[in-house]
């Protein structure tokens, strides 16, 4: 089994892990599946988060008995002292265990935040490692990797968990090597670009970077099986038609994947961009599945309830062509000059497909 070293924490994980967001999309039956089929391959490191819906829940539950022997990270949005605390608690009782293995102050938004967060919240997680309530304390960002970089100056973390994948190499440029230099636990989310990017090319030429784990997630059991396949070769070199496929990819998605900076923000018309264009869980489901798998996905019907009335707000703000149309401060905005207008609303027809296909089904009450 191929392992890494996640730092200085003494730790050793399989370079490919579990990211649990999406099972906080299925019913607990097929996301048992998937933790399971996981454990038998030998993942060993499992990402989730307080916020990932009841992520959490299903994932203590399929790991019972196995706690010695897999690594554990959450996390918190929490803004104050006694918020932060009362998550780790929460996140200790639905993850059904007496200690978390890296708990994280979950993505960081700016230098304000990081004021903020690395005050009373940060106070909350050394008072819970003193506890033993958890031994290790990391660091999320989704914005610019200045953001993190300016909080691991300030504190010393053990991990941090940054997405980077063939399009979104940001991190590499100051993140990556001051992490390296202060010895800690590179952790990677985005590893395919919420689904843009074809696994097997994705992960393996990230084997090649210097992290210690990528947490892709997965909706099936085939695709815990590939990912961690790429894990467990046994040469991450790729090969020439591979190195033109990445410079393909890296072409191609440049005005295509949002990079999460936040910086097209605020809009007028309160859309959430970043995340509808960049960590969009369910949409990134439509779109990797198709409208025939969507719908005969096990959804799990709490997750449809919360869903559906954002959903219908979202597609109603991305349908005021008037209001967009007589702005377009977002494209002025992004750095990466993208089309997001355009791309928001090309999500739109897809959007009203999926409500479509859980109205069939019964899925809202």
């Amino acid at each position: 089994m191929k392992m890494r070293p996640l730092g200085s924490t003494g730790l050793d994980v399989v370079p490919v892990g579990l990211g649990a967001a999406q099972l906080g999309s299925s019913e607990y039956d097929h996301s048992k599946e998937i933790v399971f089929r996981a454990l038998d391959l030998g993942v060993n490191y499992f990402d989730t988060a307080r916020g990932y819906w009841d992520s959490e829940i299903k994932l203590g539950k399929a790991l019972k008995g196995e706690r010695e022997n897999v690594i554990v990270s959450s996390k918190t949005a929490g803004k104050t002292k006694e918020e932060a605390a009362q998550h780790i608690d929460e996140s200790l009782e639905r993850l059904q265990t007496d200690y978390i293995d890296n708990y994280h102050l979950h993505a960081l938004a700016d230098m304000d935040d990081v004021d903020i967060r690395l005050g009373g919240p940060l106070e909350a997680l050394l008072d819970a490692r003193e506890a033993g309530k958890i031994r290790h304390i990391g660091v999320t960002g989704h914005t610019d990797p200045k953001v993190l970089v300016a909080a691991l100056k300030r504190f010393n973390f053990d991990t941090f968990l940054v997405p980077m994948n063939i399009v979104e190499r940001e991190p590499l440029a100051e993140l990556i090597p001051l992490a390296i230099e202060k010895k800690l636990g590179v952790t990677i989310m985005k590893p395919v670009a919420t689904g843009l990017l074809p696994a097997p090319l994705a992960l393996k030429w990230l084997m090649n970077q210097k992290i210690t784990v990528a947490v892709p997630g997965a909706s099936t059991v085939p695709e815990i099986v590939q990912n961690f396949g790429i894990s467990q070769l046994d040469d991450y070199t790729l090969t020439a038609n591979e190195e033109a496929e990445v410079a393909e990819w890296t072409t191609k998605l440049a005005t295509e994947r949002c990079r999460i900076c936040t910086l097209c923000l605020p809009c007028p018309s309160d859309i959430e961009i970043p995340g509808t264009l960049g960590t969009d869980v369910i949409y990134n489901h439509y779109r990797s599945m198709g409208p025939a798998k969507f719908a005969e996905f096990p959804w799990e019907t709490s997750r449809v309830e919360d869903e559906w009335q954002d959903r219908e707000s979202l597609i109603s703000k991305i349908d005021d062509h008037a209001a967009c149309d007589s702005c377009m401060q977002c494209e002025s905005r992004c750095p990466y000059n993208l089309p997001i207008v355009s791309m928001l609303r090309s999500m739109s027809p897809s959007m009203k497909n999926m409500l479509d296909i859980w109205s069939k089904q019964g899925s809202r009450v």
